[in-house]
């Protein structure tokens, strides 16, 4: 595990960390780059003092830097930060459609579901979906009209392309993700104000099936 993510999971225990030099030892990398790694810490308050003083280890589930929501996604370092991290993205996904269903044309909907179409004719020898979900999410949250969330869903989809083994675990069962997306596309053509709504009726079942 990289050194942010010992700290972001709590790992490393309160009080004073290693040395730089050890840390540099552990991580295999130059006292240098450690020093820069406590820094950067310190800034997201994961750790407190250095400059001189001790350095000191906080509690991460104290901080409230933005920069630790980011790195909790991508490093997910222990088992209840995945489950986290999958909570937070079924519910972005019904956020998005909350927002895109407000705000789509007719001609949005028609070209999401010449997107899924040309998928399914793919069928089971199409493969992979990580390009199709890239990209339909990624107009999912254009037609929200949102930079922000335009900005996540894109920094999603290409941190995921850095952790394939990741990617796998969260997209499993592509046969049952595209139904999912054509069910998406048919509640915006029937009732548009519905579909973010029927969208997160879908999530509460796979919680409840995990939560058993």
């Amino acid at each position: 595990m990289r050194l942010p993510g010992r700290f972001c999971a709590g790992s490393t225990r309160r009080g004073a960390p290693p040395p730089e030099r050890e840390l540099g030892a552990l991580f295999n990398v130059s006292r240098l780059i450690a020093r820069q790694a406590l820094h950067r810490l310190r800034e997201m308050g994961l750790v407190a003092g250095g400059q001189g003083g001790q350095n000191t280890v906080l509690d991460p589930d104290d901080a409230n830097d933005p920069r630790i929501v980011a790195l909790q996604m991508e490093l997910a370092p222990e088992q209840h930060d995945e489950q986290d991290v999958n909570e937070r993205q079924m519910l972005g996904g019904a956020m998005l459609l909350e927002l895109a269903q407000l705000r789509m044309t007719d001609e949005q909907v028609a070209e999401l579901d010449a997107m899924v179409t040309a998928r399914e004719a793919e069928g089971a020898e199409g493969g992979s979906l990580d390009d199709f979900e890239r990209d339909f999410w990624c107009f999912i949250a254009t037609c929200a009209r949102n930079k922000i969330l335009l900005r996540e869903a894109r920094w999603w989809f290409e941190m995921l392309t850095r952790q394939p083994e990741r990617r796998q675990r969260f997209y499993d069962r592509p046969e049952l993700r595209l139904a999912v997306y054509r069910a998406v596309v048919t509640n915006l053509q029937q009732d548009k104000q519905k579909a973010a709504e029927r969208f997160l009726t879908a999530v509460r079942t796979v919680w409840a099936a995990r939560d058993l």
